[in-house]
């Protein structure tokens, strides 16, 4: 009998599926449209550098597993899948998109800065032997009043690197984005590596060799790179001069654009001119164009800006050739220079030679007062004591003649900010009086006092004495006009506000003959004379004219106001009264048409009249007497057809006047 066999042995084993092969990275770039723009270098330094592991599911989509302490930068994702071309990202919707401006570029940008702004790749392998006799090595280049002597020969180990930065160029509407990096330059000496030496550095930072051992360099002194400042500027002069050509191609399509912007607001502002007619509006148009014009060449303007974003390092053995430097004896200063050639290349490489402070090739060594070395360009003689010193400790321009002047002859003016050497150095005499630079100091225009330029200022060109220079304490504000600056001599004290006010905005009261600021005075309407608020009056007659109060005399019976041409004077009684208190028949007042019998006078009236007549009426003779607002009039007989008319003031025992009434004349005294 048979066995049947087992089904589960029975079945046949499925056939293991070949796993798709990873494609090759230079496949990958081959397909990549966008592998020059440096990218995926970028992301690929950056997984390395972060741990973040890398799929490659297509040429040109890749899949990263991000860490718990990356996933911050990315949105607090587990994973994401990163496409390289827009067929990429067809075929995967949810896919990131690697381009310049693209979200992912921001945030890869952002962890970069964070978690990975410096990588250290470790010691390049030397390549060429123990240092070898220096005696093949020597100095041609001359020195500045000094002399040079080799010292000892030694190995070192000098850093290496390079810069990757993005750049964003900015024109009008347009915006462009690229990542760009330095070539590799010795941190230290601040001088580009030969192409041998680079050529390792590249075969280190992408792991096709292994660093060497840092016991090789254990007896080798380790010289520290230039500072932050000093060294970001190095790499950053190089990253512009790579950009140069971009930065040019952006200048003149935005110079295309601004001349098309330009031409299209002149045809929009000149046909709005043209349907004005107003001056004012042709000016505010005017305007407005100007504005326009200057906004949009503001904006058109490249403007680069420039984000580091990863600094890779390595190290490398050299050998160094150092030669002591000595001035002259009356200057006493001593410097050091050196020659470096690098062991991490194929070959004997040559001497290099280069300035201290700016790495390029000295044509001549200048020993600094500080006692280091700089090359002809990167040094100047001071102008006050005739020492040598480097661009750190000087400065090349004085603010006045512009020549050099080394950091302890080099003084900061207070006014105006700017470095000058101490040969151009003045006190203003303001306040205690302070130091400042010549071509601050001026004397005062009024008092002749030299003054800094922060404690003088200009007046106005409309000042009644011209623009002039003037100190603090002969300089005045015209409270009259625009508050312009003038003079102490040119200004008054208005007599109505106390303010100060300029010749040129003053004027003379007609009434006190003081000077008033324009505001507080006015033209009377007729006789067209200043007067000031103090002197100002107004007629009863003509309520809406102003007059001056020596233009305008008070009515002794109705007490108001009246001008000349409203006054008159009674016939009887001989005062001046207006017009609407005299009657035009008679030619009297109202006071002395009112004029009654009284035969019980007051003692001091009679008096009064008695003294102002002479002689006093006989008693069968009548008096007669009438009251008005400020007076007392009284008429008295004398008898022969002779009367006499005494007024006197209210409350007041002497007359104010005497007129006498004959049939042959008209006779007055007061």
């Amino acid at each position: 009998m048979k066995r049947r066999k087992s089904r589960r042995t029975s079945q046949r084993k499925p056939q293991r599926q070949p796993r798709p092969s990873t494609p090759a990275p230079d496949a990958a770039r081959d397909a990549d449209p966008l592998a020059d723009s440096g990218l995926r270098p970028l992301l690929e330094s950056y997984c390395r550098l972060a741990g973040v592991k890398q799929a490659a599911l297509a040429p040109d989509l890749t899949a990263l597993s991000l860490p718990q302490a990356e996933r911050p930068f990315f949105r607090d994702r587990a994973s994401l899948r990163v496409a390289f071309s827009l067929d990429a990202l067809e075929r995967d919707p949810d896919a990131d998109i690697a381009v310049l401006g693209s979200p992912f570029l921001s945030q890869l940008i952002g962890a970069i800065r964070a978690r990975a702004a410096h990588l250290s790749l470790g010691l390049i392998a030397p390549t060429l032997p123990a240092p070898s006799d220096p005696t093949d090595v020597e100095l041609t280049i001359p020195v500045r009043d000094g002399t040079a002597q080799l010292g000892a020969t030694r190995s070192a180990v000098h850093p290496v690197g390079r810069l990757s930065a993005r750049v964003v160029l900015r024109a009008g509407a347009g915006v462009e984005e690229a990542v760009v990096e330095s070539d590799v330059y010795d941190l230290s000496a601040g001088v580009r590596l030969s192409d041998d030496l680079v050529a390792a550095f590249r075969d280190l930072e992408a792991g096709r060799v292994a660093p060497a051992d840092p016991s090789v360099a254990a007896a080798a002194a380790r010289i520290p790179a230039r500072q932050p400042t000093e060294l970001l500027e190095l790499l950053l002069a190089h990253l512009r001069d790579k950009s140069a050509e971009r930065v040019a191609a952006r200048r003149a399509l935005a110079e295309q654009e601004l001349a098309a912007e330009l031409g299209r607001l002149d045809r929009y502002f000149e046909s709005i001119l043209k349907e004005q007619t107003d001056p004012e509006a042709v000016g505010t148009v005017t305007a407005l164009a100007e504005r326009r014009r200057t906004e949009e060449i503001r904006r058109s303007q490249v403007k680069a800006v420039v984000h580091p974003l990863q600094l890779i390092e390595a190290d490398v053995l050299i050998q160094r050739a150092e030669w002591r430097l000595e001035s002259a004896p009356s200057r006493r200063h001593h410097a050091t220079f050196s020659a470096q050639r690098p062991l991490g290349s194929a070959g004997a490489a040559p001497w290099s030679m280069a300035c201290p402070q700016c790495g390029r090739p000295p044509a001549l060594l200048v020993i600094c007062r500080h006692d280091h070395c700089a090359c002809e360009a990167c040094s100047h003689r001071c102008s006050v004591c005739a020492e040598d010193f480097c661009a750190d400790h000087g400065i090349a321009q004085c603010r006045v003649d512009a020549q050099a002047a080394c950091d302890e002859h080099v003084r900061v003016c207070p006014s105006c900010r700017l470095e000058h050497c101490t040969a151009h150095q003045g006190l203003c005499t303001e306040g205690d009086g302070h130091p400042a630079c010549s071509a601050c100091l001026a004397p005062c225009g009024n008092c002749g006092r030299v003054v800094c330029n922060r404690h003088a200022e200009q007046s106005h060109a409309a000042a009644p004495k011209g623009s002039r220079r003037l100190c603090a304490a002969c300089l005045k504000y015209c409270e009259g006009g625009t508050n312009e600056a003038v003079g102490v001599d040119e200004v008054a004290q208005c007599a109505s506000c106390g303010k100060s006010v300029c010749t040129a905005h003053q004027a003379v009261c007609a009434v006190d003959g003081q000077a008033h600021c324009a505001p507080h005075l006015r033209r009377t309407d007729k006789s067209q004379r200043l007067v000031c608020a103090r002197h100002r009056a107004g007629c009863a007659h003509e309520p809406g004219a102003l007059f001056a109060v020596d233009e305008v005399g008070t009515c002794p019976i109705c007490a108001r106001g009246a001008c000349q041409s409203h006054r008159a004077a009674c016939e009887h009684c001989g005062r001046r009264v207006c017009t609407a208190d005299l009657s035009v028949e008679s030619r009297r007042c109202a006071t002395c048409a009112q004029l009654a019998a009284v035969s019980d006078l007051p003692q001091a009236v009679v008096a009064a009249a008695l003294a102002a007549t002479g002689s006093g009426p006989k008693p069968s003779r009548r008096w007669r007497m009438a009251r008005d607002r400020s007076h007392l009039v009284v008429e008295l007989d004398l008898g022969w057809r002779q009367t006499a008319v005494v007024t006197l003031r209210q409350g007041d025992n002497v007359p104010d006047g005497v007129v006498k009434h004959s049939p042959l004349r008209l006779k007055r005294r007061k």
